[in-house]
């Protein structure tokens, strides 16, 4: 059966509970409407996967709703990642019943904006530890110990390997020499 007339036909009469509507509609994306909650439905034939994004109404952003996000926000267990359109709309219609009955009414969306904006600072700041890291240790290899000792002054020590912690002391002792 087409993506659309299955979206239509098992997720709108929910979504229509709760005051949404479509405002546009292509092959295999839909997009709803409510007001305060947008939310987005795609299906993508050439790579075969399916994609649902919500966000506030009136804001361009939006968030993904994948696997990893249904556990660490909404501690469900559903899965739609890599799986038939079926699957993916059948466990849509349960998690709109469920959990994500919440993003229907409107009333978890900043709660979700402020949880994917903490996680999305959780991995800058993993991904800044991480060059600095690799300057630390081209700093090492190329002895240039005041560097190296800059560098990981700069990151949070706790959180460092062991190594890091041991070479620190070694340029340390090298620099006071």
């Amino acid at each position: 059966m087409d993506f659309n007339i299955q979206i239509k036909t098992q997720l709108f009469p929910i979504f229509q509970r709760y005051g949404f509507e479509i405002v546009e509609e292509f092959k295999n994306v839909l997009r709803f409407q409510s007001s305060i909650t947008k939310i987005n439905i795609v299906h993508n034939p050439f790579e075969n996967s399916n994609t649902i994004w919500v966000g506030k109404r009136g804001k361009t952003d939006m968030i993904e709703i994948n696997n990893n996000l249904l556990i660490l926000f909404f501690n469900s267990l559903l899965n739609l990642d890599k799986v038939s359109v079926e699957v993916f709309i059948n466990n849509l219609v349960i998690f709109f019943e469920n959990e994500g009955e919440s993003l229907l009414i409107g009333n978890k969306i900043n709660d979700l904006e402020k949880f994917d904006l903490e996680r999305s600072k959780i991995y800058t700041q993993n991904l800044l530890n991480q060059q600095n890291i690799n300057a630390a240790d081209k700093a090492w290899q190329q002895n240039d110990y005041e560097n190296f000792v800059n560098i990981i002054n700069g990151l949070n020590y706790e959180k460092l390997p062991k190594p890091y912690l041991l070479k620190y002391k070694i340029a340390k002792q090298k620099l006071n020499r």
